[in-house]
């Protein structure tokens, strides 16, 4: 029996809609072990530097706080160990003096220095925003029968006014469904005790690192957009267990579309195994073929 799909963040919906067989293979077979999924993924390593990148933000953070500056090696050397930290002895040992390894570190370096100019950021750094706190993104809110996973990176107080912040480092140009994405925050927000439950006391806030530089987006959230962007995660749970029924009791992973966008395609972690690892194209006109010959044998078992 297929496993029921509880769970939503912003990064299950990408590869929900960006491709349907990513989220399956990616989230759908390891929710049960969501503890521990990095020994269960095998992240790409270009994913495993973005994950490390994620963490060295807030520790780097967290050093200022307590006055204690990084150089440009110990940044460097927290993004590799951050990698070393998420898979195998023997994987790492495979990779760890690779041109590719050495060359995604670099980049995500000057990806956290270029964070570090951001307005936001001079502001923190500064001392112009006083009260701020990097918050725990394992965290979250159950509403009903969905787990939400959507806690900012940082949250700060300008004035009256907390800012929620949510960093991307594979931002994607704006989709119509940016703002309700960004406005859950809210809602995971209302449930800490830390912070206040009035909608007019936020301001929601992204920066996504997109064609090499950082965009800003900020969000003013209402009674009418916080209901829509609960709503969207309705929906998007409710297309996450059709996508999971259809494989059937046989968990054939034929069924599963894949994804309709190349560039998508090209960065996947499981390209290597995927019907489409030597083409999109041919791969998805062979599963239309599959998919018209199982209806037309279904159409004859039923006539």
């Amino acid at each position: 029996m297929n496993q029921l799909q509880t769970m939503w963040s912003i990064s299950r919906r990408k590869s929900l809609i960006n491709c349907p067989r990513q989220y399956i293979l990616r989230y759908s077979r390891s929710q049960r072990f969501s503890k521990n999924t990095q020994n269960i993924i095998n992240f790409s390593l270009n994913d495993l530097v973005i994950r490390s990148s994620r963490k060295v933000i807030h520790e780097r953070l967290e050093d200022f706080k307590n006055g204690l500056e990084w150089s440009e090696k110990m940044i460097s050397l927290k993004i590799r160990l951050g990698v070393k930290e998420e898979i195998s002895t023997e994987r790492y040992s495979a990779i760890r003096n690779s041109s590719n390894l050495k060359n995604l570190i670099h980049s995500a370096k000057n990806r956290i220095n270029s964070l570090w100019n951001t307005n936001i950021f001079r502001r923190i750094i500064s001392g112009q925003i006083k009260q701020w706190s990097c918050m725990d993104r394992k965290k979250f809110l159950s509403n009903g029968h969905i787990d939400i996973f959507c806690s900012p990176d940082i949250s700060y107080k300008i004035q009256k006014r907390w800012h929620l912040l949510r960093i991307d480092f594979q931002g994607e140009l704006r989709n119509p469904s940016d703002e309700l994405e960004s406005l859950a925050m809210v809602n995971w927000a209302k449930k800490n005790n830390f912070l206040p439950y009035v909608n007019s006391q936020y301001i929601v806030n992204t920066l996504k690192f997109i064609n090499g530089k950082w965009i800003h987006n900020r969000y003013l959230p209402t009674d009418d957009l916080l209901q829509q962007s609960k709503q969207l995660l309705e929906k998007d749970v409710n297309e996450m267990n059709k996508l999971v029924g259809k494989m059937g009791p046989l968990l054939n992973l034929a069924l599963i579309p894949l994804s309709n966008n190349r560039y998508t395609c090209k960065k996947c972690s499981f390209k290597p195994s995927c019907p489409a690892k030597n083409g999109l194209r041919i791969s998805k006109l062979e599963q239309n073929a599959i998919e018209y010959n199982n209806a037309k044998i279904n159409f004859e078992s039923n006539g």
